[in-house]
Formats: C-alpha cells, structure tokens, sequence
C-alpha cells in the first residue's frame, strides 16, 4: 500500500469527486512544504498544464488538466480488502440501525405486516466474506490489495473509479483470488508495466477470462497487446471509450489474444478499412463491437470469388456497426457475406431509404444471416429478401450477362446473386420490354405456280381481300384474276394453314412479322 507520505510519480489521487495522477512531488519556490503536482482526469479541471512560474515541473496533456495541491486534501487511501468490508460488512450496529430503519418505515405506512424476517441471519450470511461472489467497490479509494485470503468464492470484482494504478496491484489481487475470473478496472489509469514484469506478472492472470477497461486512457492497440500478454487466458475484453485510432497488422496479438473470443472497441476512433481488417486476424473471436468509430466503409478483399470466404474473421458471428457513418451499404453488406460464420449484424438503417428496404438488402445480401438488429430472421422474410434483390439488380445483370468479364466483376460486387438466380432462375421477366411496338410487319409472298417471290410491308390489320388486290398488283397478275387461294406458311409444324375468310386481317389469323403468304 502507498501510504499518505509516500506520493510518488504515477499514484493516483482523489480529491472529491475529481480523479487525478500524480505527476510532481516536491517544493515550489517562494512557497513553504511539499506540493503534489496533479494532472486530473477532467482535461478542464485544473490551471495549467503543470508550469507555475514559468517552471516546467511536468507535463499535462491537456492545457488546463494540471493542479498544484497539498496532500491534506486528497482522500485517504484503502486497500481492497479494507473497501470490501466497510462495504459488505454488518455489524451490530448497523443490524441496530436496519431494524429500527424498517420500524419506522411500518409505522409511516401503516404496515404491520411489513416484517422483519430474518434480519440477524441476512446480517450473518453478509459477515461471512467466505460467500460473496460478486463484489463492487466502485468510487472507493483503493490502491492496494490487504489480505484477501478470505474471499474464497469471488468471481466477479468491480474496482472501477478507484485509485488503482499499478499492474503488480493488480496481480496481486488476481494472485490472492484463485477463483477470480472477471475484473472491471474502468475509468482507472495505469502505468505500464517494465517488459521484465510481463511474463512475472502472467503466472498471477492465469484465471482471469474477463477484463473492463473502459475509459483508461489506452492510447494505442500496441499498448493494449503489450498488456495482453499478462492475460494468458483471457477471452473477453472491453476497450470501450479509450482513445485507440488505429490496429497495426501485429503477430504477437496472434498469440497474446489468440483466446479472445469478445472484443469490445466501441467509441473508439477505429476509421480505417486496415484497421477492421487487421482485426480479422484474431483467430478465435466470436463478437466485435465497433459502435461509433466513424467507420466510412468496411472492405475485407477485392480478390475474393463470389463462391468462396475471405480466410479472416474464420470464428465471427456477431459483428456492431450502429453509429457509424457507412458509406455505402449495399457494398458492406457484401463484404460482411464474405466471412463464413456471421449470423448477426446490427447497424442503422439507411436513412436515404426505409427500414424495410434496408431489412430486405441486408437479409438478402447475407446468406448466413439469422439476426438483424437483435430480430430473428423467419425463412419467409429470407425468401421474400432475396426476391427483391433478384428483382432490384435484374437490370444491371442483363448488361453484363453476355460479357463474361463484366459479368464476373458483377457477381463479386453481388454476391447473392448466382445463389438467387440457382433458386428463383434467370430474373428476364422483370426486364422492360424495350422493343418497338409497330403496327407494320413484314411478308413474303410466294406464288407457288411460278415460285416467284416478293418482300412487302403490310399493316397488321389488313384484310385478305385488300391483300390480294396488292398481290395481284405486286406480281403483275391479269386483273380479270378471279379470287386466290392464300395460305399462312408455319414452319415449326411444316404445315400450310388456309386463310379463307377474307374479310378478316392478317391479325386474326396471328400473322406475325417475317412469316410467309403463299398463294395459288
């Protein structure tokens, strides 16, 4: 335990409800007694940056973070062990104060049937550190652990907002506590271990699997796997609100967080495509948490087939993206189908179009998808989801469908579509019909005696006997030519079909633009 007189650089301080580090201990000139040079938590809590006078006696990182005070005026110091029993503890005393607590409660309501039941064995059961497995210490002043032997069944320990600052502390506790297994140590600030501590310290994290470090001024993902390396097991991590910006492409997180199956970086400033995708290298995480990061654009390979999986990610199922401004996300809905387990995704919907339509994108756009926004995706939704897509890039797929380097570029940006097409087929009916309504067809004409032919435009809807006064001009034919006998040529079925009611058109008998008009 640092005790009061014994300030050094690094302890951290209480005064109020004002956190701070110790950046000076020493004399001021002109001035009588020690001084403590602070630099507070709240970048706008002190008065300078820790010059007075002109004298540099350290350094703030904000320019009005730094304070000169006397010790009497920071709180005293506890160890956890301290902290935990003025907490959990009860005592006769405060049994005493409980009951006549409640008494007066009874009476103020008129509520004898409100008892008392049980009190000393409530009281009893508190006193037995031996049965506390989860405890909270928050906002206490501890820096030290005390003798923690009795807490035979802590699990889960909360000592956030202390003035924890030391990693050997920590260990220590760790070390004390066997069955210790999730530590929260946000809004804290520690200094950083030397590189000969790490392995020493290592031995003592061995049963921890959960570490909260919100808010602890982490500046940097280096930092964060430097520290990794003391948790050999860990397998949950929350890095939410430090001031990380960037993930460098690092082997040793490999090994340093190669259980990490939770990470949680919300509020960060992780912008970057290099970052999310270097992230993608942690082999055994299962849950990212990228909440408001300012993510412009998520983009995993450009050389991946639309009928394979990008070798990063290989465990991920669950991945947050709300309050990050994407660009475009149709295209991150396309990236996101490339990793092999992702069943859940939560993010904002597309302002620029309904919820329903982003719903439908998204669903349509993941094959393995089963939860969006913490809502369970029915098969139905699935079907009807790819449908639209079928129907939405229909256009699009039939300009490129007969080049097949366009059409392999097409498949990689949409990726769901050979899949849709393999279930619903090609998507033509959807296709406008571009061709040009014409009432004018085209014929030929055949006069079988003498096998002589014409090509003539005709209306659709002339009728027979129009038409054999326009052949017997078109062929030269006497004009005391009695009526001819006009038969339709069909192809497919090699058979003539006889048009003999000539006060009908060519539209009632189906002639259509090309066939052949043979007469005799």
């Amino acid at each position: 335990m640092i005790l009061q007189n014994h300030l050094e650089h690094g302890v951290r301080v209480k005064v109020g409800q004002h956190f701070g580090t110790v950046r000076y201990v020493g004399e001021v000139p002109n001035t009588e007694g020690e001084w403590i040079g602070i630099e507070w938590d709240d970048p706008e809590r002190g008065k300078h940056s820790g010059s007075v006078n002109g004298v540099q006696y350290f350094q703030t990182r904000s320019p009005k973070a730094g304070s000169m005070i006397r010790s009497e005026k920071l709180a005293k110091f506890q160890t956890l062990e301290q902290a935990i029993t003025e907490k959990y503890i009860s005592t006769e005393d405060t049994l005493r104060l409980d009951s006549e607590m409640i008494r007066a409660v009874q009476k103020q309501l008129h509520a004898p049937l409100f008892e008392i039941v049980g009190m000393e064995k409530v009281g009893g059961k508190q006193s037995n550190l031996q049965q506390l497995v989860d405890v909270s210490v928050r906002y206490c002043p501890v820096n030290a652990a005390g003798d923690l032997s009795s807490f035979v069944n802590l699990q889960m320990l909360d000592v956030s907002s202390t003035l924890l600052w030391n990693w050997t502390v920590v260990a220590s506790i760790a070390e004390q506590i066997p069955t210790l297994q999730e530590l929260n140590l946000s809004n804290n600030r520690f200094v950083d271990p030397y590189e000969e501590q790490i392995s020493m310290l290592a031995q003592k994290f061995q049963n921890i699997r959960k570490i909260i470090l919100r808010s602890c001024a982490l500046g940097s993902w280096s930092e964060v796997v430097r520290l990794a390396r003391m948790w050999p097991a860990i397998e949950y991590l929350s890095l939410e609100q430090n001031e990380i910006g960037y993930v460098e492409d690092e082997a040793p997180y490999i090994v340093a967080l190669s259980r990490l199956k939770h990470l949680d970086l919300q509020n960060n400033s992780l912008r970057d495509v290099e970052s999310v995708r270097n992230l993608g290298k942690l082999p055994a995480l299962e849950e990212l948490l990228l909440n408001g990061n300012g993510i412009r654009e998520v983009r995993f390979s450009e050389d991946c087939p639309h009928n394979e999986k990008v070798d990063l990610f290989r465990q991920l199922r669950t991945i947050y993206l709300r309050e990050n401004p994407l660009q475009d996300q149709c295209n991150t809905f396309n990236e996101l189908d490339k990793l092999a387990r992702l069943e859940h995704v939560t993010l904002d919907p597309d302002p620029s179009v309904s919820y329903e339509e982003t719903v439908a994108r998204i669903v349509g756009s993941i094959a393995g998808l089963r939860m969006f926004n913490r809502s369970t995706i029915s098969e139905k939704l699935r079907r009807d989801s790819e449908c639209d897509m079928w129907k939405l890039y229909a256009n699009q797929w039939a300009e490129v469908r007969n080049d097949a380097q366009r059409l392999k570029a097409f498949f990689k940006s949409h990726r769901m579509y050979p899949r849709v097409m393999e279930r619903l087929g090609s998507p033509e009916q959807f296709l406008p019909d571009t061709r040009k309504v014409t009432n004018i067809i085209h014929l030929q004409l055949l006069n079988e005696t003498t096998a002589e032919r014409r090509d003539k435009k005709v209306p659709k809807r002339i009728n027979l006997h129009t038409l054999q006064n326009l052949i017997v001009k078109l062929f030269g034919l006497p004009d005391s030519t009695s009526s001819l006998r006009l038969y339709l040529l069909d192809r497919k079925r090699k058979v003539r079909i006889p048009l003999e009611n000539h006060g009908k058109s060519l539209d009632f008998y189906s002639v259509e633009d090309n066939d052949t008009i043979v007469f005799e």
